[in-house]
């Protein structure tokens, strides 16, 4: 090339357009949306998980109380998988407790405070009881 010809042009600016700009977070923003609407779908299938487990617990409990005349006491689940010693008609109910789907173990009462005759929940992702995250047998009944 000659001096004559690159006269005239411009040199290149360094940098992005605004165009390119827009388009990297747009896409930021589709691939953040998905991220979060993922997490909506987990924390709804842990519910749902968990909600699952609290119907069988309320099951196993109720054929307890069949073959025995009454609910194990309180904080006594584990009356579902071995014999507390005082249950005439005992039969193993569960093959073990399971966890609820944030790691803790499931609570029962007897009687329960949800004007029920027992309560059987679990304490939620927060992991602390009495808060509104708290999934129980009470809300199955609705």
């Amino acid at each position: 090339m000659n001096v004559k010809s690159m006269r005239g042009r411009k040199p290149l600016e360094a940098g992005f357009s605004l165009t390119e700009l827009m388009i990297v977070i747009v896409i930021i923003g589709i691939l953040l949306g998905i991220v979060f609407s993922n997490m909506d779908v987990l924390d709804k299938a842990n519910s749902q998980k968990a909600e699952q487990e609290i119907s069988k617990f309320k099951i196993n409990l109720e054929s307890y109380r069949a073959d025995n005349g009454a609910f194990p006491p309180s904080g006594a689940l584990n009356a579902l998988v071995s014999n507390p010693g005082n249950a005439p008609r005992w039969r193993q109910y569960m093959k073990s407790l399971p966890k609820d789907p944030w790691g803790s173990d499931y609570r029962y009462l007897n009687p329960g405070s949800h004007n029920n005759e027992m309560d059987v929940y679990s304490i939620g992702p927060d992991k602390r009881a009495g808060t509104d995250d708290d999934i129980g047998s009470w809300r199955l009944e609705r």
